[in-house]
């Protein structure tokens, strides 16, 4: 497994060069009001322990392990060994999370929903931890994605104005279009970095006739997927908000940045010029000038031409020329969601 580097001090280091921002505050934390989420994905393994101060909810750790569970995946399983780095990453964040005083919920995403022994790790997990994952539909990934965008932007927006929010992330691609704080529709494309990495980009640097073909079958992908013609055609919005890890590598790769700090890219805006910039650039260079560019988490340098394809094909299929960056997306969501209804729960009469 690999690790990408942010910043910030580590209480609890686990994995050597773990990605983790770790904010401490030990004077207002309440151990009572902790709460975590660790999102399985296709590429990444991610926890997030927080607690509520007030109205807010502060960040207490956020750590990504880059374990690749959905590699292999085209042939509809997941692989013996990537079960087995998934498993042991699971164990040792829910430690984390749990020294924290926090039991986290464990959430599946793409990898999970479509492979045939996705049970496997499933039933491994829960052996080892005693914790069931929750393996959500792509619906349900939205939804939650869109909440934590949305909220962490502020960007609730009018009445009578719509925001899109698309989440790139390495099996699968979430578009959701709202309004004041509701979802007025939503889709979900498997397609993600991972699985347009494997599927084209074998060479290395890539081949001119390799990226044609990914962006033509991505294109095609959001031209002809289930609900994607009528989705594109009649989705009318007045902002856009992009998130996932390829988004925020992107967006760090254009401040060129020497360490990425994801905590600083939050609402910066990103043009339909710089991603063209950015494909041109990732499909020019081997994967060892990609892991010299300043702001690319070295580890994401192989899939990082992937996420560019699918945000310049997005961009297209939406018509936008910009969007803004968000750092928070599912696991953000689902904590708010947590912390609302913990608030709910403890305004309710005792049952007799």
């Amino acid at each position: 497994m690999s690790h990408e580097k942010t910043s910030g001090k580590t209480s609890g280091k686990i994995f050597p060069g773990s990605a983790n921002r770790n904010h401490e505050n030990q004077k207002h934390e309440n151990q009572k009001d902790v709460k975590a989420v660790v999102d399985i994905g296709s590429n990444s393994i991610k926890l997030r322990v927080a607690c509520k101060i007030g109205a807010m909810i502060r960040t207490l750790i956020d750590t990504t392990e880059v374990v690749r569970l959905g590699k292999g995946l085209e042939h509809g399983l997941l692989a013996e060994d990537a079960i087995e780095r998934g498993v042991y990453v699971v164990e040792n964040l829910v430690c984390l999370a749990e020294r924290r005083g926090a039991k986290p919920r464990l959430v599946g995403t793409m990898a999970l929903r479509t492979a045939r022994n996705s049970e496997d790790f499933v039933r491994q997990v829960r052996e080892a931890t005693g914790i069931e994952v929750e393996i959500l539909s792509g619906e349900e990934e939205a939804r939650l994605a869109w909440l934590g965008a949305i909220y962490s932007l502020n960007m609730r927006g009018k009445k009578d104005e719509n925001v899109i929010v698309f989440d790139s992330g390495g099996g699968s691609t979430e578009f959701i279009l709202g309004s004041n704080a509701r979802i007025l529709e939503s889709i979900s494309v498997p397609i993600g970095a991972v699985r347009l990495t494997e599927k084209f980009f074998d060479s290395d640097p890539v081949k001119p006739k390799a990226l044609k073909s990914a962006q033509k079958y991505v294109r095609g992908l959001l031209a002809e997927y289930p609900f994607c013609r009528k989705f594109f055609s009649s989705a009318i919005f007045s902002s856009a908000i992009g998130l996932g890890g390829g988004v925020v590598a992107i967006a760090s790769v254009k401040l060129g940045l020497p360490v990425f700090l994801p905590e600083t890219l939050s609402g910066i805006f990103l043009t339909k010029a710089d991603i063209d910039q950015q494909v041109e650039r990732y499909a020019s260079a081997t994967l060892a000038e990609r892991m010299q560019i300043p702001g690319l988490p070295p580890k994401r340098a192989d899939i990082v031409l992937g996420s560019a394809c699918i945000v310049q094909c997005a961009l297209e299929a939406l018509k936008a020329d910009s969007f803004r960056v968000s750092i928070n997306g599912l696991r953000h969501g689902l904590l708010l969601e947590m912390f609302a209804r913990e608030m709910f729960e403890k305004k309710q009469p005792c049952k007799p």
